[in-house]
């Protein structure tokens, strides 16, 4: 009785359904919804919970599979939960941009005399708050001033314990203490630094800038920029994740091939992130191609997990996929 109504023709159909199955324009849940009518048609394509958390991922947007598939999960509810969070900080962000591009196009004109040069030209970093903040409050003392300005903002050195400077500058010198920390994923082939180019990479960022010398440069490997040739994210063996970046949710890249740290210039620009002029020029090699960068964000704190760290974070104009490309040098 039951072959006759669910013959093996309609079961190899609803195989090649599920197999095909993606996301598409809906929103997660009624993705999931989808994904679960057809596993209970034909339970044995998946039949533990990690092969059908992994058939889940696999699916998903590519806005949202970018940031969950570097997560390893063990039930398929892990799978739905994380999906459904990304999902959420992504509709939190672009409500953010368009609002951030409403007041933007509002103010545009009463600024200058013609349509033309008013629409070229953006209105300078707005220092206003955004809708729906407070007055700004330091992140590291509690302070009703800007973090980068706070006299607190270094933190303590790791090696001797005192504030005001980092291990790097520690007048002690001396070796590190040695900590237990998680240890990074390795880096495909085509993005490892060789260990010349790692240590050249560092030798070329002066701490003081010279006039003399040409413009210090800088490496990055997993990040792409706008104008690049995407890059398939199931070919990354990289880290990504959510971080808070001046305390607000941002999309983060720890990139081991980066030799410096990098922020999404309409991020910073949406979360009022002061963004400020180097007095030297630095050049940035990317995939393929090479640029140069001169604006930067000093001493922007970034959290991950009960941890707070102020980076100097260079702006990039077209940062692809991540607000926050976290390198080795805010490690040091």
């Amino acid at each position: 009785m039951f072959a006759e109504y669910f013959p093996d023709s309609d079961k190899r159909k609803m195989r090649e359904d599920f197999r095909k199955l993606k996301q598409g324009n809906r929103t997660v849940r009624e993705y999931e919804r989808e994904f679960t009518h057809l596993l209970n048609c034909v339970p044995d394509v998946a039949t533990t919970e990690q092969d059908r958390a992994d058939c889940f991922v696999r699916g998903l947007r590519p806005g949202v599979f970018r940031m969950v598939h570097a997560f390893k999960f063990h039930t398929f509810a892990e799978a739905l939960d994380r999906a459904l969070w990304v999902e959420h900080g992504n509709a939190c962000e672009r409500e953010d941009r368009e609002a951030f591009e409403k007041d933007k196009g509002k103010k545009r004109p009463g600024g200058g005399s013609g349509g033309q040069s008013s629409s070229r030209r953006p209105p300078k970093y707005p220092r206003s708050q955004p809708k729906g903040r407070g007055a700004q409050r330091c992140i590291f003392c509690g302070g009703d001033h800007r973090p980068s300005v706070c006299d607190q903002r270094r933190g303590k050195c790791f090696r001797c314990g005192q504030s005001g400077h980092i291990a790097r500058d520690c007048p002690q010198g001396g070796a590190l203490p040695t900590q237990s920390v998680a240890s990074a994923p390795a880096i495909p082939a085509r993005y490892a630094m060789p260990p010349a180019a790692a240590s050249a990479g560092r030798a070329a960022a002066p701490r003081q800038p010279e006039p003399a010398r040409s413009a210090p440069s800088g490496r990055m490997y997993a990040a792409q920029v706008q104008e690049e040739e995407p890059v398939e994210a199931e070919e990354r063996n990289v880290v990504a994740g959510m971080v808070l970046v001046n305390g607000v949710r941002a999309r983060a890249l720890f990139d081991t091939g980066a030799s410096h740290s990098f922020i999404n210039r309409s991020f910073a620009q949406v979360h009022d992130i002061e963004i400020s002029l180097g007095e030297s020029v630095w050049r940035v090699e990317g995939p393929g191609r090479a640029f140069l960068v001169r604006k930067r964000c000093l001493a922007c704190p970034v959290q991950v997990g009960d941890w707070i760290m102020p980076v100097d974070l260079l702006v990039l104009k077209r940062l692809k996929e991540f607000d926050v490309i976290l390198g080795m040098d805010w490690l040091s």
